[in-house]
């Protein structure tokens, strides 16, 4: 630095005397001479604005030790070495505003598009004195929602958050703020704004952005101390109380956010908070009653499941692994069911609360045991109680698994085997110290034309930790008919596809107890919901049409039909229709004031199946299922890559 300042001192007089020629923002001067080496600005290089005479400074020709990190970060406050006291320089990080935060993330989004399409190889393109290429970028063009800014936000947090203490809800405060900040960020569609539009910075140049600065160029006198307006404001807050009060009172995440009902948008506030077991023996195993869930439950029409970034670029996140492998799902459940820290035991205060595993089945032959740690079986209809068996994605998680037409139940007071809430006479009741095998049997489906799953998920942060958040398979009035006790068998006018050859086996303490069900409904079968949803979509079609004659011709929606995810990038009322991966039958148990059971989903069996046949314990269907999901994202990765092509050469 000291080079630089040596053989650019006498360009300091330029500078106080501001006789450099600048545009309008004060960001870019017809010399392209800038800092003390009088070398030119490059848009991929950290630069640092100084507060009084506005010069642009390389972060690496200044004495300031911890630059921001980020580029186009804006909430700092830069003295230069010409205009310092004692000429000295000082750079302080200022609390971020959420306009500052949601200005870098979307700038940087905006860089990332433009060096998808340039590439980086010329540099030299991106310095001040090429800066019209900025109009044949047309940056504007590009509009971010929700799901791209808060994941971007999220890993960043350190760097662009200065300060900012990240509460629960933070996310949702950023979407606020892009809604409200009409003068930094426009919609897509400003007709129909909200925080779930599509937005992008209301001057889109990316040369243009600034930290803020006051309106006067004249330098202060030395006898007035610079202090950022953030700081001054928190200093005259704490005036009153002592610096150990105010350690004395760290900021506390609230754990009371409700879920909105009703109508569901891009990043809803799931809830967290399942009640713990009473201290007992066997809740040794449990999280302490203190502890504060830390995850989201699948409901109100959404499923989550924990992702990380991914290596492959456009796919961005990809699902996390389970290091414990096949377990119950912490998500998948009802919040009043607790799970075990091995994530294989479960238990409820409540009346029956169901949980699934963590993966499903689609096909072949699958086998996993559940050990009973507290039933009473026949010795008590009131104490706990315990019912076992498979459910699809759509059955009901406070309720027994057999209650609806989604599950195969198989309880433990009497023996019998439950579907639709209807008990038949089965096999022997079970109680505390049974172990009871369930043998399921999908035979292999039609070979078909290669279809994708259907993956339509945004990332989003919940306390600190990234899940994807995806709509859950909603339950059809036809399937639901089927379960209602009022309906005669001869009054339904539905009648569900089922699997044939497909059966579901019992074992009690290694002795099977028969074939349970057989021909099982089919997991994709939805009932009519598939002809609502086209005729929701037809509706929806007629309306906007009808909306166009009216109003004009609407906004063009740029990739409308390819985006990646959910259509206008916003949650709609439709249910999925479609194999997203996570279709089939899954390991359910449901649990009864007190009831206890540890699940066992291999390798090691108690009591294998005695079948001559082959099949699979649970626990490889975990690795089977993770080997699609890298498969998907693999196929998505190739189908964005093409549809990012295809838009750059039209």
């Amino acid at each position: 630095m000291v080079d630089c300042l040596s053989l650019s001192h006498y360009r300091a007089l330029d500078m106080e005397d501001h006789t450099l020629p600048w545009n309008d923002t004060h960001t870019i001067n017809l010399e392209h001479s800038y800092c003390y080496c009088g070398q030119d600005r490059n848009l991929l290089e950290i630069a640092l604005q100084c507060r009084y005479c506005r010069n642009w400074f390389h972060a690496e020709c200044t004495s300031v030790s911890n630059p921001p990190d980020l580029l186009f970060t804006t909430n700092y406050v830069f003295v230069c070495h010409h205009c310092g006291d004692n000429h000295v320089e000082s750079f302080e990080r200022t609390t971020a505003g959420w306009k500052d935060i949601c200005s870098t993330t979307i700038a940087n989004l905006i860089l990332e598009e433009i060096l998808y399409r340039v590439g980086t190889e010329d540099r030299d393109l991106f310095e001040s004195k090429n800066a019209a290429l900025m109009f044949e970028w047309n940056p504007e063009q590009y509009y971010f929602n929700k799901k791209e800014i808060i994941p971007f936000v999220d890993k960043h947090w350190k760097s662009i958050c200065t300060e900012r203490a990240r509460t629960t809800t933070w996310w949702a405060t950023l979407g606020s703020c892009l809604y409200s900040s009409k003068d930094t960020f426009v919609a897509r569609d400003e007709r129909q704004r909200s925080a779930a539009s599509d937005f992008c910075l209301a001057d889109a140049n990316l040369w243009h952005i600034r930290p803020s600065i006051p309106q006067s160029n004249v330098k202060a006198p030395p006898s007035t101390p610079r202090v950022p307006k953030e700081k001054r404001k928190s200093e005259s807050m704490s005036s009153t109380s002592t610096p150990a009060a105010a350690d004395a009172r760290p900021i506390m995440p609230r754990t009371d956010i409700q879920r909105r009902s009703t109508t569901p948008t891009t990043t809803p506030s799931p809830r967290g908070g399942s009640p713990l077991l009473p201290t007992n023996a066997l809740a040794s195993g449990f999280p302490s009653s203190s502890a504060v869930t830390d995850h989201p439950f699948n409901r109100f029409g959404f499923k989550y499941i924990p992702c990380k970034q991914s290596l492959l670029p456009l796919v961005a996140y990809q699902q996390s692994d389970n290091d414990q492998g096949c377990t119950i799902s912490i998500t998948d459940k009802s919040p009043y069911v607790s799970v075990a820290k091995d994530g294989l035991t479960v238990a409820t205060e409540k009346g029956f609360r169901m949980c699934r595993a963590n993966v499903g089945v689609k096909e072949g032959n699958w086998y996993w045991e559940a050990v009973i740690q507290n039933a009473q079986g026949s010795n008590s209809a009131d104490g706990p109680h315990v019912r076992i068996g498979w459910a699809r994605r759509e059955a009901c998680l406070n309720a027994p698994v057999g209650y609806d037409a989604y599950g195969y139940g198989y309880r433990d007071r009497t023996g019998e085997k439950l579907f639709c809430s209807r008990p038949q006479k089965f096999g022997e009741p079970f109680e505390t110290g049974d172990v009871i095998g369930l043998y399921i049997r999908l035979p292999p489906r039609k070979p078909e034309t290669f279809k994708s799953a259907s993956r339509k998920r945004i990332p989003i942060a919940y306390k600190e930790h990234l899940w994807f958040e995806e709509k859950d398979y909603r339950a059809s009035k036809e399937m639901e008919a089927l379960a209602d006790p009022y309906n005669k068998e001869s009054e339904i006018d539905y009648q569900p596809k089922t699997i044939p050859g497909s059966s579901i086996t019992v074992y009690k303490n290694g002795v099977c107890q028969g074939v349970m069900f057989t021909d099982l409904i089919d997991y994709e079968d939805f009932g009519r919901l598939p002809e609502t949803v086209l005729n929701n979509k037809r509706t929806k079609k007629r309306r906007k049409q009808r909306k166009t004659t009216e109003d004009g011709p609407p906004v063009r929606m740029e990739e409308e039909d390819g985006f990646d995810g959910v259509k206008h990038q916003q949650w709609n009322d439709d249910p999925p229709i479609e194999d997203d991966g996570t279709l089939g039958y899954y390991p359910a148990v449901s649990v009864y004031k007190g009831g206890m059971v540890t699940c066992n989903f291999g390798p090691d069996f108690q009591y294998a199946p005695t079948v001559d046949e082959e099949w699979k314990p649970m626990s490889q269907r975990y690795d089977e299922y993770m080997a699609e999901e890298s498969v998907w994202d693999l196929v998505d990765e190739v189908s964005k890559c093409f549809r990012r092509s295809n838009n750059v050469y039209q």
